[in-house]
């Protein structure tokens, strides 16, 4: 009797896993290491030609820094020159190229940080290297060297090309 209980069972179960319409589970193949490298270089090149459109429309500097950043300098600034390891303090307002406001001074309170440092990001850092103690200037920020694909956790969104207006107002 449990032999052909089990039968039973067995066939049942054969039966109606047989004519299951489920979909296969298909693993996805992993990019290969050329093929990120190429979508990286699409979209830098995407980034790129947005911002130079943007740069354009805004009367900014249309062409980027070797490091990447995009920076216009309206006022020169004459104190002293912004290095790593200096301790600096700035206005701003932080927005993408949508206009899309995230942060302010006004709002958030002045920046003061050590450039070189880590602790803003790595675009806006480089920026600053290249400005004085008076300085106003728009940065503009690829995602690459701001905050990437993740964003900030808070209010920016994932590969955001970000806008600087800073005005250097101390360098120690």
């Amino acid at each position: 009797m449990k032999s052909g209980l089990l039968i039973i069972m067995s066939v049942l179960l054969v039966t109606l896993t047989s004519g299951c319409s489920c979909k296969e589970n298909k693993a996805r193949r992993m990019p290969t290491k050329k093929e990120m490298i190429d979508l990286s270089r699409k979209m830098v090149h995407r980034d790129s030609t947005i911002i130079a459109a943007y740069s354009k429309s805004q009367q900014l500097n249309e062409t980027p820094e070797k490091d990447g950043t995009w920076l216009t300098i309206q006022e020169q600034g004459a104190g002293k020159k912004v290095s790593n390891g200096k301790t600096v303090t700035f206005s701003y307002t932080l927005s993408d190229i949508s206009g899309e406001v995230y942060y302010t001074s006004e709002t958030d309170g002045k920046k003061r940080i050590t450039v070189g440092s880590g602790q803003e990001v790595f675009g806006l850092e480089l920026a600053l290297q290249k400005l004085c103690e008076g300085a106003k200037a728009t940065v503009i920020i690829v995602p690459d060297l701001a905050y990437g694909i993740s964003g900030d956790d808070n209010k920016i969104k994932g590969r955001r090309i970000l806008r600087y207006d800073i005005a250097v107002e101390e360098v120690e």
